[in-house]
């Protein structure tokens, strides 16, 4: 069986949608962060390919089809910002500097960890750009001389992480602010956080999309600095 579904070229594809079908279902049943379609999908998949013994090449035939959409998709983050256009030119400088702290908080906890537990220099400068978009990060990485292939792996870590725990997160901090909600996640979370954040609301789902482009800027000129500061150029 397993020979027979790796060598369609549209399983990929049809294993994929029908997983985050499956997990949409789940999660309006029974909603929580575990539940996340994009967190139990990803997981449902995993099973499946595990269980089947079905290479992940054989899979990524089909599925990679799916990540063509990735670039516009992205770009299709434009039209709620250009909808709160007057929220964010009121807000401004609020959102410039959150983001800023927020850029020197991602990157500062990365050095430090890789510190503290030994990592390495190689280690931090694949995981600078954690919490930036993936094509601004492989950007980012190549330049600071890191690896590419952990990079995109933690970057999908962390947007699915961010998913899927935003929500309860703004909750048990008590983080009502739609603005707030929507920097705060796009900073950490990019794209994939940015979904949930559309979800929560218009302002929450523009200021994440602002944060995307904003903390992806901000990360390439302040994650050399403070690479270097830790580790040297």
């Amino acid at each position: 069986m397993s020979e027979f579904l790796s060598a369609s070229p549209y399983f990929g594809v049809a294993l994929t949608l029908v997983m985050f079908l499956i997990a949409v279902y789940v999660n309006r049943r029974c909603p929580g962060a575990l539940t996340t379609p994009l967190f139990l999908a990803t997981i449902l998949v995993v099973l499946f390919l595990t269980t089947f013994n079905i290479p992940y090449d054989a899979y990524n035939k089909g599925a990679q089809y799916i990540t063509y959409f990735l670039v516009p998709v992205t770009v299709c983050f434009a039209i709620p910002m250009y909808r709160q256009l007057p929220l964010l030119k009121k807000h401004a400088p609020a959102i410039l500097l959150a983001m800023a702290i927020g850029v020197a908080a991602s990157v500062f906890s990365v050095c430090i960890i890789c510190v503290l537990l030994g990592l390495g220099d190689i280690v931090a400068r694949s995981l600078a750009a954690i919490s930036v978009t993936t094509a601004i990060a492989i950007g980012i990485t190549e330049k600071l001389g890191g690896v590419v292939a952990l990079t995109v792996s933690s970057v999908i870590v962390t947007g699915i992480l961010g998913a899927s725990v935003s929500d309860l997160v703004c909750r048990k901090f008590g983080l009502t602010n739609p603005i707030a909600r929507g920097l705060a996640i796009g900073n950490a979370s990019h794209a994939a956080g940015t979904t949930k954040a559309m979800e929560m609301g218009p302002v929450e789902g523009a200021m994440s999309s602002l944060a995307i482009v904003i903390s992806g800027l901000m990360t390439a000129v302040a994650a050399p600095l403070i690479v270097g500061l830790f580790f040297g150029i």
